[in-house]
């Protein structure tokens, strides 16, 4: 599901850079998907919880490549490290389109810890409320389901206008029953 969502965005926004953090679509991305050009696909999502490099390596890659737009795929928690640098994005008036694939917390890690066995602690943060944070940036927020066609439409909806932030509401994480 998570790579349709991902050739969703793709075939929505052909020839964009898709710069990704530690979230469950990039980590799936990273086995299953394939870009439509070399250089368009990149992330931190190695297994060494790099969260929070998303939003600003997308800043960075839509300064390096002006001409194409640039597609920003961060969760919910990962977002919470670097948010503030989505007001950069807004001073330079940047063709970033901020992903938030929200799933109340750090699902990776929480099922992880829960397939080896181990009591799923520290995993469920609190997220902001994105579309008051767009509000507070001054930029358009979309909501989405975990679609691949209405989160294509909402890729596509502000485009052209500067940054906006889509907020794809993503299964939450429920511990296994004892």
């Amino acid at each position: 599901a998570q790579v349709a969502v991902l050739n969703a965005m793709r075939d929505a926004l052909p020839g964009s850079v898709m710069v990704g953090d530690s979230t469950q679509p990039i980590y799936a991305g990273n086995l299953f998907y394939d870009h439509d050009h070399p250089g368009g696909w990149f992330n931190a999502a190695t297994g060494y919880g790099a969260l929070g490099y998303g939003i600003p390596a997308a800043i960075g890659a839509a300064i390096a490549a002006p001409e194409r737009p640039v597609i920003c795929i961060v969760g919910d928690g990962g977002a919470q490290f670097s948010l503030p640098e989505v007001m950069t994005a807004v001073d330079e008036n940047l063709p970033i389109t901020f992903v938030i694939w929200n799933n109340q917390g750090y699902r990776e890690i929480a099922t992880s810890m829960q397939d080896v066995g181990v009591a799923v602690i520290g995993c469920d943060p609190t997220p902001p409320n994105f579309a008051a944070t767009a509000l507070s940036f001054g930029i358009p927020h979309v909501s989405a389901a975990d679609d691949p066609a209405e989160i294509a439409a909402a890729i596509t909806k502000n485009q052209g206008q500067g940054p906006c932030i889509v907020e794809i509401t993503a299964p939450v994480f429920a511990p296994a029953e004892d």
